[in-house]
């Protein structure tokens, strides 16, 4: 393979790495949201908690304050699994962000050593190639 090649594997495997990167901290910031969002409807019930546990007619308020806990769980048991899915999809992202820069130090040691190759191949050229004794 020529280092002409070589070079736009290198390039290619670099853009991959950059994108790659990217869709690992998209993951990331969707995960952090996620856990922001779970952390809000956590301070949700603990306030309709107080609420109910520092007003004299919490026990009027017993019923719709029962369904709003019952939405409260039911949303925070649904964020705990996107946050599960989410932070096994930054892992993915993250292996894949590995395996493409593995990916480009291989193209990388690719080209160089072809270089060198090329290099020696020239060096060995110019060493076989008739001198004039003569001088100028």
């Amino acid at each position: 393979m020529s280092a002409g090649d070589l070079a736009k594997r290198l390039k290619r495997a670099e853009r991959l790495t950059a994108v790659q990167e990217q869709m690992r901290r998209a993951a990331e910031w969707q995960l952090a949201q996620t856990r922001r969002d779970a952390e809000a409807v956590e301070a949700d019930r603990a306030a309709l908690l107080a609420a109910l546990g520092g007003s004299s007619h919490g026990h009027l308020f017993l019923e719709a304050a029962n369904r709003r806990l019952r939405a409260i769980a039911a949303r925070a048991t649904e964020l705990e699994q996107v946050a599960a899915r989410e932070a096994e999809a930054v892992r993915e992202q993250g292996l894949a962000q590995k395996r493409a820069e593995l990916g480009a130090e291989r193209v990388g040691d690719l080209l160089r050593r072809e270089r060198e190759r090329v290099e020696g191949i020239e060096r060995l050229d110019g060493l076989a190639q008739p001198r004039d004794a003569s001088l100028p």
